[in-house]
């Protein structure tokens, strides 16, 4: 309708004033023309307002879509298993499983056999789903913009008649090249999609393991590979970003070509070029540049949202950790173990994470992920050799039975499978052979203290409603009194995002704390005394295990012998598979084999108990002084100090809230590489505006025949300026790519040198996922989309620029407006 408004409404002026002119011709109607102007006005609001409502409403679903998407990948990656963590190869874990559904589902992987690693996860949190929340907002624009062109071709048709088609012509044929490009665009964005895992992997291995690499002084050696993986990720990102614009400026200079097509179709025909028809049917190609400028823009978010929705839908149909157990809760005993057999996951060539959930990094394709075992089993365990062709580490032929309220102990040398045990009953390996049985509910205590960032009550409760009487008896029973009572907030005190306010000690009698307090009918626990002191673990087992755990069924990995022959049976554990399920007694009297490994580990078991009986029977008011489990222990006064100021080590967020100062904008530019960047770019910009300015004279010249000049002569000259505008637009948007992306890199390479630099208080008051996130998302948002709201800007910028100089050139009076 505008076109048709605007075709006469400079009708009305050029009669109006060739009326002027010539006095014996009428004035045409005034209210005509102010009827024009008030409809035009009134057709804009009316678009402007739709077209708002519509980006609105798409970022609306954009932004919900993203919230679903994240609680989704959430909730799936606490259910995955370690087939699909490790990755590997299909068909041997389709046919290592023992169920024909499994069997057919068998573990997702990628293309190139990496498993779900944390930093694939958090890569698909944070900028797939970013990816599909931008895709949402102009999503339509996939199809308003064909029904834009089908529209405007009927109206060219009434203009211009059969002439029209020369012009839309060229829009139809360019349709399928673009089309051609977008496929190339998904393909190398999958590529790219590879690398920026294996760029957040590695980055997050370093981060979790900051500690190592500065004590070892690798920062260099992992910022050298960081940066190798980045150059690879950057430029492809810049190929990526080249065909973008290519396709941008193309599509953009589309309409000032068909126009031009259609006008000299238009002349060569015989027929007049009236300013009326050239001006509203110049409106109606004019109308396309928008479309078709947000459409490669739009093709290139979806094209990248449907990669990431790829992504997302192979983890989400990924083998999920599926309970392999018989629940008898009314049978005789708690656990029953009939010749099972079990085993870990061999970890994914490519860094993907195993179950123990510890990085891969430069482990050979089949190298398996060597289970923890408990205590000083730090070394390398049996079945965990570095060989490519070893295997995972196995449990095989256990059978037992454990009844109701007994005190099971696993004993064993280094590398015997005790922590793997209690693993494959918690359900961490994966059966393969044989049958479990569970009379009863689980917790799992396990050796490593693990603690949420939250308060030290809502770690012990862990989502379960508050039972005060039942937790203050957890609490007294874990020698916990004492050190809630010199937290700043009691156990409402924050215990950090890796419980950097506490000891070891304490994150350990936390963890058995919220074991007790699941109040489950079996409970595992793996060495949960080998990170207190010895006479705070005689409290911990006489009240909390003996205690309130008496009538559970327990099964307790252990390489303190005292514990032993307070121990209703023994399983005796040796290179994965159970020598003996006896007393105490019965074995020390039938077996020479367990008592060498008694003789062998006497001695340091007659140190702890010396220790404890100096100490005596003191009340565990000392508990504050338990071994911390990484530096060694800590006296009770310095651990007083820490809970005191624990309540504000944690570092708050910093956000900006107002306007980007100019000096960041000053540091972008010059980390492009050179402060002389942006001028250069903006004198791209102005040409490009200007070669646009003189198409549209040239054409109001040629219409008037301003020069007198030969069609042929205005016809070359039109054309000419025409490909001068693609080419410095083109030319203005690779400037701008290339030179983001570099700065990109370099602000990344920048930021991630200082962190590594950062002293060790930064990343104990800083949570990991604040850190990673600056180097996933936010990197993601300047490698992609930062050129792109650029480019639209200045653009924009140069488009309003240039019509106002334009208007003021031809109509001066329009200053007044302003």
């Amino acid at each position: 309708m505008l076109p048709f408004m605007l075709r006469f409404l400079i009708a009305f002026v050029t009669e109006a004033y060739v009326a002027a002119a010539q006095l014996d011709r009428p004035q045409p109607n005034l209210g005509s023309g102010f009827g024009l102007v008030v409809g035009i006005t009134a057709v804009q609001v009316v678009q402007s307002l739709c077209a708002h409502q519509f980006m609105y409403r798409g970022m609306l679903v954009g932004g919900q879509s993203r919230a679903s998407l994240i609680s989704m990948i959430y909730d799936k990656s606490m259910v995955i298993s370690g087939r699909a963590r490790a990755g590997g190869n299909s068909r041997e874990k389709a046919a290592a499983a023992t169920e024909g559904e499994k069997n057919a589902k068998g573990p997702s992987k990628n293309d190139d056999g990496a498993g779900w690693a944390n930093g694939r996860i958090i890569n698909l949190m944070s900028v797939d789903t970013s990816r599909i929340d931008k895709a949402c907002g102009m999503f339509h624009v996939v199809w308003t913009a064909p029904a834009s062109l089908v529209l405007t071709l009927v109206v060219l048709l009434v203009n211009l008649g059969p002439s029209a088609l020369a012009g839309f012509g060229l829009l139809v044929i360019g349709a399928p090249l673009l089309t051609r490009v977008v496929r190339s665009l998904v393909t190398r964005r999958r590529a790219i999609n590879r690398i920026t895992d294996q760029r957040v992997s590695l980055t997050q291995e370093i981060l979790r393991s900051v500690r190592f690499v500065k004590y070892f002084g690798w920062e260099e050696s992992f910022l050298q590979r960081l940066n190798g993986l980045r150059t690879r990720e950057v430029s492809s990102i810049q190929v990526l970003l080249a065909l973008r614009n290519a396709i941008l400026a193309v599509s953009t200079s589309l309409p000032v070509f068909a126009a031009m097509l259609s006008f000299i179709a238009f002349s060569l025909s015989g027929n007049t070029l009236r300013s009326e028809l050239v001006f509203s049917s110049l409106a109606l190609f004019n109308g396309l540049r928008n479309p078709l400028n947000l459409l490669p823009l739009v093709l290139g978010q979806v094209t990248d949202a449907w990669s990431s929705l790829k992504r997302i839908e192979e983890f989400l149909l990924a083998e999920e950790q599926v309970e392999d157990v018989i629940s008898k809760p009314d049978g005789e005993n708690a656990l029953e173990v009939r010749g099972a057999d079990f085993t870990w996951e061999k970890t994914s060539p490519s860094g993907g994470q195993g179950k123990q959930g510890e990085t891969a990094r430069g482990v050979s394709k089949g190298q398996e992920k060597p289970p923890q075992e408990s205590s000083s089993e730090k070394s390398t365990t049996t079945g965990s050799s570095s060989g490519a062709d070893s295997e995972p580490f196995k449990l095989q032929d256990l059978n037992f039975e454990i009844g109701r309220g007994e005190l099971i102990a696993v004993i064993g040398s280094v590398g015997s499978g005790k922590s793997s045990l209690l693993s494959a009953l918690a359900g961490d390996m994966r059966k393969t052979k044989g049958e479990v049985v569970l009379g009863a509910s689980r917790a799992f205590c396990p050796q490593q203290a693990w603690v949420q960032n939250t308060t030290v009550r809502d770690n012990i409760t862990f989502g379960k409603d508050m039972d005060e009487d039942w937790y203050h008896e957890v609490i007294k029973a874990c020698a916990l009194e004492p050190d809630l009572e010199m937290l700043p907030d009691g156990d409402l005190t924050e215990v950090g995002e890796r419980g950097i306010t506490i000891s070891g000690g304490q994150k350990q009698r936390v963890n058995i704390a919220r074991a007790i307090y699941f109040d489950a009918d079996i409970v595992l626990m793996d060495d949960p005394l080998s990170a207190v002191d010895a006479h705070v673990g005689r409290h911990i087992f006489d009240n909390a295990i003996l205690g309130l755990l008496g009538d559970k069924c327990r099964i307790l990995a252990t390489h303190q012998l005292w514990v032993l022959n307070r121990c209703d049976r023994i399983i005796w554990m040796d290179a994965g598979k159970i020598q003996a399920i006896d007393s105490f007694d019965n074995l020390m009297g039938s077996h020479a084999g367990f008592r060498q490994l008694m003789e062998s580990q006497s001695s340091l078991e007659s140190n702890k108990k010396d220790e404890a009986e100096a100490q005596g029977e003191a009340a565990p008011g000392a508990a504050s002084a338990d071994a911390d489990a990484g530096t060694g222990g800590e006296t009770e006064e310095k651990n007083k100090t820490k809970l005191r100021k624990g309540k504000s080590m944690m570092q708050a967020e910093e956000q900006a809230v107002s306007s980007v100062p100019w000096s960041v904008y000053g540091d972008f530019v010059r980390a492009s590489g050179s402060i002389l960047n942006a001028p250069a770019a903006l004198l791209l910009l102005v040409l490009a505006q200007g070669a646009n300015i003189m198409t549209s004279l040239w054409l109001s010249w040629w219409t008037g025949d301003k020069f007198r000049l030969a069609a042929p002569v205005y016809m070359g000259v039109y054309a000419g300026l025409g490909v001068v505008q693609v080419l410095l637009t083109f030319t203005f948007m690779l400037a701008l790519s290339i030179l983001g992306t570099r700065a990109s890199k370099e602000m990344l390479r920048r930021a991630m040198a200082r962190v590594l630099r950062a002293p060790m208080a930064f990343f104990d008051t800083t949570p990991l996922g604040r850190i990673t996130n600056r180097f996933s998302r936010d990197v993601d948002v300047m490698d992609n989309n930062l050129s792109d709201a650029m480019r639209m800007y200045f653009v924009s910028v140069g488009s309003v620029l240039s019509a106002l100089a334009l208007i003021l050139a031809f109509f001066p009076p329009f200053a007044i407006a302003l």
